[in-house]
This record gives C-alpha cells, sequence and structure tokens, in this order.
C-alpha cells in the first residue's frame, strides 16, 4: 500500500507529450479508495498526453512544498493539486495534529493559516518557473455529515483552497461542492464515529488487499454514499472529479 506510484516524478523521461502531473496525497496516490488519475488516463488520448502521478499517502501541503522541484522538472502542461485532506484532518483534534507532526516530519503544528500560505508558495513556485497551467481543486468532505465538525471543517479547508486560487490567477476546481450537492439529497450513514476513522481506514484495507473485495462495496458496508472511508473515494466520487479535471484539461 506504500508502494510509490510507478509513474511518479522521478520516473519521468522527457517526452513530446502533453505532460500533465497530478499532485496530491491519498486520494491522488491511488491506493486507497478508488484512483482517479488511472480513469484520467483511460479517459484522454495517451498519445497525446503523458501523465504524472505526484500523489503520496498521508502527505499535507508542507511535505508536497517540499517535492515541487520534482513537478517542475517533469516541465508540465498541466498540474492539478488536491492538498487539503490530511490538513484539515489533523485540525480535528490536537492529538491528531501532534501524530501528524511526528510522522510527516512537519516544522509545526499545522493549521489552516499555515497550510494557506503553504499552498499559496507551491502554486506561485509553480507560476514562476513552470509554463504549466494549474488548477486547485477542493477537497472531498470529511464523512458526510454535513453536520459534524470535521465535515465542516473541510468546508473551511475548502474556502482557503478557492481563495489560494483567486488571489493567484489559477482555476479553481470545485469538487467539494459537487459531493456536498448530491449528500443534501442522499447523506451517508456510517457504521462506525469519526473517532474511529484510523481504524475504519485500516479495515477498509484489510478488505481489500487481504480480501479483494471492491472499494465501492467496501464503502457500502460501512454505510458511506460516496467515500470508502472517511477520507477516500468510491467509483462514483471518483469518476466526478475525473470528469472536473478532464474538462479543465480540454478547455485549458
Amino acid at each position: 500500500m506504500m508502494k510509490l506510484p510507478r509513474n511518479r516524478p522521478e520516473k519521468y523521461h522527457k517526452t513530446t507529450k502533453k505532460v500533465v502531473v497530478l499532485a496530491g496525497d491519498s486520494i491522488t496516490h491511488g491506493q486507497i479508495g478508488e484512483n482517479y488519475t488511472t480513469l484520467l488516463s483511460q479517459r484522454l488520448d495517451k498519445e497525446q498526453f503523458e501523465f504524472v502521478n505526484a500523489g503520496i499517502n498521508a502527505q499535507l501541503a508542507w511535505n508536497l512544498l517540499q517535492r515541487v522541484d520534482r513537478i517542475i522538472n517533469c516541465e508540465p502542461d498541466y498540474v492539478t493539486i488536491m492538498i487539503d485532506t490530511n490538513d484539515a484532518n489533523a485540525a480535528t483534534s490536537e492529538t491528531e495534529a501532534e501524530s501528524y507532526v511526528k510522522r510527516m516530519d512537519l516544522p509545526q503544528m499545522p493549521d489552516q493559516t499555515w497550510y494557506r500560505n503553504v499552498l499559496q508558495e507551491i502554486v506561485t513556485r509553480l507560476q514562476k518557473r513552470t509554463s504549466a497551467k494549474i488548477a486547485l481543486i477542493s477537497i472531498p468532505p470529511i464523512g458526510e455529515d454535513p453536520d459534524h465538525f470535521a465535515f465542516q471543517l473541510s468546508s473551511e479547508y475548502s474556502k482557503s483552497i478557492e481563495d489560494v486560487a483567486s488571489l493567484t490567477g489559477v482555476t479553481y476546481l470545485p469538487f467539494h461542492e459537487k459531493i456536498i450537492e448530491i449528500l443534501k439529497d442522499k447523506p451517508g450513514n456510517p457504521t462506525y464515529l469519526f473517532e474511529k476513522a484510523n481504524i475504519g481506514m485500516i479495515i477498509a484495507v484489510l478488505k481489500r488487499y487481504i480480501l479483494r473485495r471492491d472499494w465501492d462495496s467496501i464503502g457500502e458496508a460501512a454505510g458511506f454514499q460516496l467515500h470508502i472511508d472517511y477520507l477516500h473515494l468510491n467509483t462514483k466520487a471518483a469518476s466526478m472529479l475525473t470528469d472536473l479535471i478532464e474538462e479543465f484539461i480540454k478547455s485549458a
């Protein structure tokens, strides 16, 4: 599960194709939940586009900033960035924040102001050193209960993404908002509490890689409509995200 993507920036070799770099965390990495990077590569012409997966499990915006030079070295034509889920999740409790600091070697306790500044720095560096068309993607909600504080926190962080996109003049893709529209009519009813989210994710991974169950049935059994756990996506949600990115690339 922790194996890095085969088509990661370090493995990229210069090509005459249009280069699409997809940057983010585990949702982009694609080993937990449905892999939207694979869905995108199946939709767009592989003779025209080269896809680079710059997603790494559990990372925050600060971690992505440390490896942004690898993205720049790919000389991308398009870059999409969806890096916020772990920043928002870290802000759900002091214990969670301390865990991220230790596990991800962060220089400070993560908070929304720091996240926003780091995201802006990522975009600024890409703008200065590449000619890529850039899109910032709002994150999926944490869980599927609009009244839950973690869900609301993910909405606040997504607003920061929109603000940074506006400030830097890059494209904003409203994935968070698309998910909310569906959940308004049909919210999920998880079988376990948010406080057990880490255990739920581990169980989902075991069901997938040990029992060989598909992600959609895993999410459905856990009571989710668009997730497979509180953070990661099922096929329907991943397809919605792919729609947004495909439209961005074609229109750009």
